[in-house]
């Protein structure tokens, strides 16, 4: 996770999806849900509680896949472009996260 005081540029390469989205954080606090491993917290610390926007990018291990969605009704093969092995570190999954506040509370 990264945090920004403006809109960052978008990060170089090809990703196999992104997303934004805008959330509304009045503690100013993240934190982290997973199916395998439950409620993590964030070492990121956010300027103050407010409006931030989020960018999600996410790329998979090509040599560990095929990856399709988890969403019912999507069985389509993910995409796995290059490019980003040195992040990947061997893992089946990156994602990196870019946040930016957008408004105060």
């Amino acid at each position: 996770m990264e945090s920004w005081t403006t809109s960052p540029a978008l990060p170089p390469g090809q990703w196999a999806g992104h997303e934004e989205v805008e959330v509304d954080l009045p503690e100013g606090e993240l934190g982290l849900q997973t199916v395998d491993c439950g409620l993590s917290e964030i070492p990121l610390v956010l300027p103050s509680p407010g409006t931030y926007r989020m960018r999600w990018q996410w790329v998979f291990n090509p040599d560990t896949g095929p990856f399709t969605s988890p969403l019912q009704g999507f069985s389509d093969v993910l995409a796995t472009p290059g490019g980003h092995e040195a992040a990947l570190g061997g893992e089946d999954q990156f994602c990196l996260v870019q946040i930016w506040r957008t408004a105060t509370a």
